[in-house]
This record gives structure tokens, C-alpha cells and sequence, in this order.
């Protein structure tokens, strides 16, 4: 079990090293975070009466989730047209923001089932402003 950890570590870690495979591996947290989404607001529908649980909510969502992947897929060959670097830097920051937004619906999932999401809700606001702090410093 310990070595396949450090052998799960050290590909991630390999794969993160260039811009390109930052992406990828960016585009694997948000299919990871996407899977979580779809469970925990499966159980939070199943759990609290006052959200309608059906299937047809279910596979609706599914297939806002497989739509938006391939979007996010297909925003990669799109990226190689565009000059430079600055492709790979605009799917990083796309990324980066569908990521974050995953995460903030699986923390609202979370919070429904009667879960404490406050420390992260935190974590997340900090890492919005951040953003948003260095946004603003690109454009002056």
C-alpha cells in the first residue's frame, strides 16, 4: 500500500512539472471533483426532504457534468492556436475557476447534510480574492 502511494505522489508530481501536464492534471482534479459533486448532492437530495430528489434531477446533472468535460477537453486543441504560452495560461486559469467552482458546490452539499464547511468556505473566499488581487494587478 505505501508504495503505491509514493508511486501515485510521484506521478502526480511528474506530470505537474511542465505547463501542459498542469493542465491535464488541473482537467483530473475537476473530473475527481466533478464525481464528488454528483455524490454528495445525490446524498444531500436523498437526505434532506426539503430538495425533490428524482432521477430525471440525476441524470440531468450527469449530463451537465459530461458536457462540460468535453468542453473543458475540447478547449485544449484550441488552446495550441492561440500564440506563445498564452493558451496554455488561459485553460490554466479556466481551470483553475471551474475548479473552485466545483469545489464550492461540493462544499454547499456538504453544508445541506448538516457537515461545518465554514474553514473551507474560508479557504476558498481567500483564494478568490487572491485571484482576483492578482487579476487586478495584471491590468494596471
Amino acid at each position: 500500500m505505501n508504495e503505491t502511494a509514493i508511486f501515485l505522489f510521484e506521478s502526480s508530481h511528474h506530470m505537474a512539472e511542465s505547463p501542459e501536464g498542469k493542465v491535464i492534471y488541473i482537467l483530473s482534479i475537476i473530473c475527481l471533483l466533478m464525481i464528488i459533486d454528483f455524490i454528495t448532492g445525490t446524498i444531500a437530495a436523498w437526505r434532506n426532504t426539503d430538495i425533490k430528489f428524482s432521477s430525471q434531477e440525476g441524470i440531468n446533472g450527469i449530463l451537465r457534468k459530461l458536457v462540460s468535460m468535453i468542453v473543458l477537453v475540447a478547449c485544449i486543441p484550441v488552446s495550441a492556436l492561440v500564440p506563445v504560452e498564452m493558451g496554455v495560461a488561459a485553460l490554466f486559469v479556466l481551470y483553475v475557476g471551474y475548479m473552485l467552482m466545483e469545489f464550492k458546490s461540493i462544499l454547499e452539499n456538504l453544508s445541506k447534510l448538516g457537515i461545518i464547511t465554514s474553514p473551507f468556505e474560508n479557504f476558498v473566499h481567500k483564494i478568490e480574492a487572491e485571484l482576483e488581487h492578482k487579476e487586478g494587478g495584471d491590468k494596471q
